[in-house]
């Protein structure tokens, strides 16, 4: 598509805040990744798995509760002053949660995971519904490819530096040194978060009348219903949902294949974690080639089917005693994350470009709410089953159900495909 001056004007004017908007987002993620994984594994090692679903379900349910105060946020104020004051609470919850690893105490850490939780509901649909802003709708796709690429490279900084910062003995000290320097890290981290923060551009809001959503969940529950009134923003938000329940389930059968069944270190386990983020950022650049705002449902049933058909045989391999065994590992689940990222970041440019003006802080709030609530289920779901079955299995029964999941997706599509001819031709 050929640009015109005013839109490259649009795009290069955008580019001072968008580093700003990044630099905040890229902070945000690595603290959270990095905090997150490496109490999940201290709770693995500790032989307390089962904490993995508990802190995953405190996570996801002020997403459930908030996420239409969130997006109220984000349409009522500058988008700017909302994000300063999310990083704000960012560096409140850092604190409590620095205390909590130093101590191992579980209740400081789950405190912190729920208010983190509470900081994200609040910082998602400010942050996303920037980027519209920022750009011409042709282009978002790049921007969200590469937001997607520098996010993507935080959590694979954040879960690998977890395991290895857990790993160091620089020092002798009363308390383990790696959980001094995980709590020294995020600290830092978050402040320089907040610094970060004043430097996104501030837009004015336009929309000051809209209510407040008192009903709160109730209202996020209505607004996902009426998406059915628009098949396509409706199959973008179900594929939004699904990808984060299969790569949340993914992540957290990974820890404990890693540590409890293969016995591998907590810097080899986390580094199974990269290799899946990494094939996301390959396969956030592939999609922005391959799709386009008005192009991008081919790719859903494909894209799915790759991704389980890889955690399959990761789950094979994990089962079996074979040689190079973890470098086997590390490459189907490289493949996993190619095939995921192509199927994640069309999905948020229609969920960011389809709606109107005023309505897109509303949407991306009801697609964090059925977001979340996957997750809220993945992490119930993933306590069942780490009770029955052996972390590999469970690996293999996750990639049959990515498989199946994508005839459904193929058979969305082209119901969605069948009702736009009918419409033109009418």
């Amino acid at each position: 598509m050929k640009e015109s001056r005013t839109d490259t004007g649009e795009r290069l004017a955008g580019r001072p805040c968008f580093a700003a908007m990044a630099a905040t987002y890229f902070l945000g993620v690595f603290n959270d990744n990095f905090f997150k994984q490496a109490a999940l594994l201290l709770a693995v090692t500790a032989g307390l798995s089962g904490l993995q679903g508990t802190a995953t379900m405190l996570f996801s349910l002020p997403f459930i509760l908030f996420s239409a105060h969130g997006g109220w946020l984000a349409d009522r104020y500058p988008k700017r002053r909302v994000i300063i004051w999310v990083k704000i609470l960012e560096l409140i919850a850092m604190i409590i949660g620095a205390y909590g690893i130093m101590t191992l105490d579980w209740t400081w850490i789950l405190s912190m995971v729920t208010l983190m939780g509470l900081q994200s509901t609040f910082f998602g649909p400010a942050l996303n519904g920037t980027i519209p802003e920022l750009y011409p709708t042709w282009y978002v796709t790049k921007a969200n490819a590469f937001l997607k690429l520098v996010t993507t490279s935080a959590i694979l900084l954040g879960m690998a530096t977890a395991g290895i910062a857990l790993d160091q003995r620089w020092l002798a000290t009363e308390i383990p040194f790696g959980r001094l320097l995980v709590g020294t890290v995020v600290l830092f981290v978050a402040f320089s978060g907040v610094i970060s923060s004043f430097w996104i551009k501030g837009v004015a809001s336009t929309h000051k009348q809209i209510p407040f959503p008192w009903s709160g969940p109730l209202v996020s529950f209505k607004d996902s219903i009426n998406l059915r009134h628009d098949p396509p923003l409706l199959l973008a938000v179900i594929g939004d949902s699904f990808f984060y329940f299969f790569s949340l389930l993914a992540v957290m059968v990974i820890n404990t294949m890693g540590i409890s069944e293969l016995q591998m270190s907590a810097t080899a386990t986390s580094l199974l974690s990269v290799a899946l983020m990494s094939g996301v950022c390959i396969g956030a650049l592939t999609a922005a080639r391959i799709t386009t705002p008005d192009r991008w449902t081919q790719v859903l049933a494909p894209a799915s089917f790759g991704m389980g058909l890889c955690l399959v045989v990761a789950g094979a391999v994990a089962g079996a005693d074979c040689s190079f065994q973890w470098q086997l590992l590390l490459t189907s689940l490289a493949g996993a994350g190619i095939c995921g990222g192509i199927f994640l970041i069309p999905l948020t440019t229609c969920i960011q470009v389809r709606p109107g003006g005023h309505e897109k802080g509303k949407v991306i709030s009801a697609s964090n709410f059925c977001s979340f609530s996957g997750m809220l289920v993945a992490g119930q779901v993933f306590t069942f089953f780490d009770r029955l079955c052996i972390p590999s299995s469970n690996m293999l029964f996750l990639g049959g159900f990515g498989m199946g999941v994508a005839v459904l997706f193929h058979a969305g599509v082209r119901r969605l495909n069948r009702n736009d001819v009918c419409m033109e031709g009418d």
